[in-house]
């Protein structure tokens, strides 16, 4: 498990700009290294870390040929070999200040990325481990990250929009019961009527794949815009969506008037979060989508709940918090995603987040 070693000596680290500030070290596990050998030089590192070439473009130290040339304190140097050797425990230096690079044994790599002072659902040494993937299959805007199978069942979740550019109306499908991300979409001028054809051509495409169209289950968020999303539903056809809509039990002595969908409430939200947070740092929800992962090293503590910060988006977020939400109904008819979904509950350890004081002193 990594461990977090924090800077609090105010130690600086040499960088292409300077020495500079940095948090601290992450205290990695035993990992296999290689050995970079440049005509003046000598780095052992782990394959995955990322090395900058002489444009200041990076490259992960597994992908390095000969005849490449990287960036050092002395100018340039050419790689001469690159050759497995034997395995030791790793660190690796987080959030140094500006470019987030510095210099290690004369050679200029990339190191851990942190959100230093805001508090994000997700752990932050999880966030800097997490990268997504390049999409298999670009279909219009929806990227799909995996064919469908017709041996799992399809969660698919639209959080809506205006969509007259301001916010982003998001969808996302998840694998069941391997809650893997499979597919998404995320748009900010396609009007809601675009939005329920695109969530038909997702589940039709499903089912092309699976030829299985009881293996789908679908539904939206219907707050506010969420209303206008159920009405145009209506006027295209339920029955034109393929798979089943499933929405929020009603619960006992509740006065609101039933609608179809998922309401979002501040308790729903914070739930919602709280198993998100397990999910993805226990590996059980298994993201591969690059602007998810974006979007989450930006989803931060306000107040007693989390949200995106000024300046950033949080629909992709809300689309997956939306389909945990699906989930969670879905266990009491599916065995499978009752067996592997129940043990993700930890709600009764969730802490809402804690109000953040820096002190300049």
């Amino acid at each position: 498990m990594d461990v977090l070693l924090k800077n609090n000596k105010g130690l600086k680290i040499l960088t292409d700009t300077g020495f500079s500030d940095f948090e601290g070290l992450i205290e990695k596990s035993v990992q296999t290294l290689l050995l970079v050998e440049l005509q003046n030089a000598k780095i052992k590192c782990t394959p995955n870390h990322k090395i900058f070439l002489s444009d200041l473009n990076s490259i992960e130290s597994k992908n390095l040929k000969p005849g490449d040339v990287i960036y050092t304190t002395y100018g340039t140097d050419t790689v001469v070999s690159i050759k497995g050797i034997e395995s030791e425990k790793v660190y690796d230096v987080f959030d140094v200040k500006h470019h987030n690079r510095f210099y290690a044994n004369n050679i200029l790599v990339k190191n851990c990325e942190f959100l230093t002072f805001d508090e994000t659902l997700i752990s932050s040494i999880h966030l800097a481990e997490m990268e997504g993937k390049t999409p298999k299959l670009n279909m219009g805007q929806t990227r799909w990250y995996k064919t469908p199978s017709s041996k799992y069942t399809y969660c698919v979740s639209l959080d809506p929009s205006m969509g007259t550019g301001g916010d982003y109306a998001a969808i996302q499908v998840i694998e069941l019961p391997t809650y893997e991300q499979v597919a998404e979409w995320q748009h900010n001028t396609t009007a809601i009527p675009g939005q329920i054809r695109i969530l038909s051509d997702i589940c039709k495409y499903i089912v092309d794949k699976t030829k299985n169209p009881t293996g789908i289950y679908w539904s939206v968020e219907n707050n506010g815009i969420g209303e206008a999303a159920l009405i145009v539903i209506d006027d295209f056809g339920e029955e034109n969506i393929p798979g089943l809509f499933i929405s929020e039990p009603q619960r006992k002595g509740h006065v609101r008037k039933f609608r179809k969908g998922f309401n979002t409430t501040h308790g729903s939200k914070v739930t919602a979060c709280s198993r998100l947070k397990t999910m993805i740092e226990t590996n059980k929800l298994k993201v591969k989508s690059k602007p998810l992962v974006s979007e989450l090293k930006n989803f931060v503590a306000t107040g007693s709940s989390y949200q995106a910060k000024l300046g950033h988006s949080d629909d992709l977020v809300s689309a997956i918090l939306l389909s945990l939400r699906m989930i969670e109904v879905l266990k009491d008819w599916d065995p499978r995603v009752y067996n592997s979904f129940s043990s993700t509950d930890h709600d009764e350890d969730y802490e809402a987040p804690m109000p953040i004081f820096i002190s300049s002193i």
